[in-house]
């Protein structure tokens, strides 16, 4: 039983449904009890009739969807009137390094949305896990949403940022990649071996290393306060893909658990690290160009680091000693942030400094 106060403690029920029950016409006082929970209710391949959100069977789902709930924000709360001033002072590797990096960012957070409508979520029975992925469908059209507020409020040309993947072999090759990754986990007679593996490549390495990487030269700006608002919108992004990073831990994991002939074997999972960072290395040395404290092999480092961590999440060694230790100290921070807005002021300041655009 959920208590809608706290929907995070977990409270046991004083009586049964069969209880309450069965004084009701046609339910028979010895009627057969129903099969306990955890035997009709599996991640992947459970009873139809487990629709029922309670019990909770895999509460780490309830608590990420639950988290997902409590993370809400807007992208049109944050003025971006400073940025479209800072966009002017920014240096020619600057402007190269940022307007490439939002570009890819906006493509990778379409392409994932996508994906976790058509492939991730089409396999998985068990409700409050259901519940969760649907969450974070919700939060990757809030990042889209997000990043067109940005491309109207500093003048981008929309084709400009949508179309740059097909003109950027390094930036295309990382997206053509995905999609044969996505074949793996679409379909639900499809090995389950080939979709735990699909998870892995976007939970820990699309998600946990790709995106977690490329959010850093924005950073690395706003840290030194130029693009301060498109890297306070993308701070929200890296929290919320943060939570799905842990929540994508917790799935394999227990997928692992329930079916243990799908588990990776260490040099599956070093094979298929060390393609994406193959492909990461090339993206990076066309997208990061040396700018003030920060440049390509500081990028590069901080990738291998989120490459080690990731890899060790699941159970498997690093494949990068050099990088077990964090390169960039603010990057926790960074996306470990707690802010509080006063929504109806900040609507306000919305209303001056983004007067051109409609959000009705």
């Amino acid at each position: 039983m959920l208590n809608w106060d706290d929907p995070l403690e977990k409270i046991t029920p004083a009586a049964s449904a069969k209880e309450h029950f069965t004084d009701l016409p046609g339910v028979a006082a010895d009627c057969e009890a129903e099969p306990a929970v955890d035997s009709v209710k599996r991640l992947v391949g459970g009873s139809d009739l487990t629709a029922n959100i309670a019990p909770i069977k895999y509460q780490w789902a309830w608590d990420a969807y639950i988290k997902s709930q409590r993370n809400f924000w807007l992208p049109t709360e944050i003025g971006m009137g400073e940025d479209l001033m800072a966009l002017k002072q920014l240096s020619d590797n600057e402007r190269h390094t940022f307007f490439t990096t939002f570009a890819t960012l906006t493509t990778a957070d379409a392409l994932h949305q996508r994906n976790l409508a058509l492939a991730v979520y089409e396999r998985i029975s068990a409700p409050e896990v259901g519940m969760a992925i649907i969450a974070q469908m919700h939060q990757e059209t809030i990042h889209s949403m997000s990043y067109q507020h940005i491309i109207e409020s500093l003048n981008f040309d929309e084709d400009e940022i949508y179309l740059l993947y097909q003109r950027i072999p390094q930036i295309r090759a990382k997206f053509e990649y995905s999609n044969r990754m996505t074949r793996g986990l679409q379909g639900q007679t499809a090995d389950l071996k080939e979709y735990v593996r699909g998870l892995f490549f976007y939970y820990m390495i699309f998600e946990g290393v790709w995106f977690m990487a490329n959010f850093c030269p924005i950073f690395s700006m706003q840290r030194r306060r130029l693009m301060v608002r498109t890297g306070e919108q993308l701070q929200y992004i890296a929290r919320d893909e943060s939570g799905h990073v842990g929540f994508g831990r917790a799935l394999i994991w227990a997928l692992w658990q329930e079916a243990p002939e799908t588990r990776l074997e260490e040099s599956e999972a070093h094979e298929l690290m060390r393609e994406a960072m193959a492909l990461e290395t090339d993206y990076a040395e066309y997208t990061v160009k040396p700018m003030l404290g920060y440049d390509l092999e500081l990028h590069q480092r901080h990738a291998r680091y989120l490459a080690n961590r990731r890899l060790q999440d699941m159970g498997f060694a690093p494949i990068y000693p050099e990088s077990e230790v964090a390169c960039l100290p603010w990057w926790e921070e960074q996306i470990g942030f707690r802010k509080e807005k006063n929504f109806f002021e900040t609507r306000v300041t919305e209303y001056q400094t983004g007067g051109a655009l409609s959000w009705d």
